[in-house]
């Protein structure tokens, strides 16, 4: 029998069950599926980056926004006298445009990264760009150990930080960047890792 580990889901993936199939190709019918998933295979940890790194782009873009009522206020004069209002006004749609993309590319990577721990392996996608994304993947039994590192203020109040799986030597580093809930994250992975091991110990025993 397949053992009942607890499912650790975050906020945002929480979120996945309202959202279409449109937002990633890589999601299917629920939040604890995802493209290529073994039948037997269960899904521990489905997670991304915390939602405080969203802060920094959200307000950047909403001061960028206004700042050129500032320009507007100042030089309101200056655009009247030259007839500059028609010209001002499309360079700000302009710069309005390029702001909003910008968020929505920054939204958009958040959204598509993702690390998936099951009773197996680990999968780390990284989303390369709008059309682009790196899928990589690690077996529990190269797992040799786990660290949890943060630092500051924020990811010590707001419980998230990075998540460092060591293995052989000549193997990919695996990294969870900025993750909530790190060391509940670590603990289901050694965790399911041990047990992965217990189960391949009886089978060749």
């Amino acid at each position: 029998m397949t053992p009942n580990f607890p499912q650790l889901i975050d906020d945002a993936t929480v979120e996945i069950k309202t959202q279409s199939r449109g937002m990633s190709e890589f999601l299917t019918h629920s939040n604890l599926d995802f493209e290529g998933k073994k039948d037997h295979e269960n899904v521990l940890v489905f997670t991304r980056r915390h939602w405080f790194i969203l802060l920094s782009p959200v307000f950047g873009a909403a001061f960028a926004s206004i700042l050129p009522l500032l320009l507007v206020i100042l030089g309101a004069k200056f655009l009247l006298m030259y007839n500059l209002s028609g010209a001002f006004t499309l360079t700000w749609i302009i710069y309005l445009m390029v702001i909003w993309f910008t968020l929505f590319y920054k939204l958009t990577m958040h959204a598509l990264d993702t690390w998936i721990v099951t009773d197996e392996r680990i999968i780390d996608i990284l989303q390369i760009g709008l059309f682009r994304r790196k899928v990589s993947e690690l077996h529990l039994e190269s797992i040799q150990d786990t660290s949890v590192n943060t630092h500051g203020i924020a990811q010590s109040y707001l419980n998230f930080g990075n998540i460092e799986i060591q293995t052989g030597a000549t193997m990919q580093r695996f990294l969870f960047e900025q993750v909530p809930n790190p060391i509940k994250i670590k603990d289901t992975i050694m965790e399911a890792a041990g047990k992965f091991e217990q189960d391949n110990d009886k089978k060749t025993g």
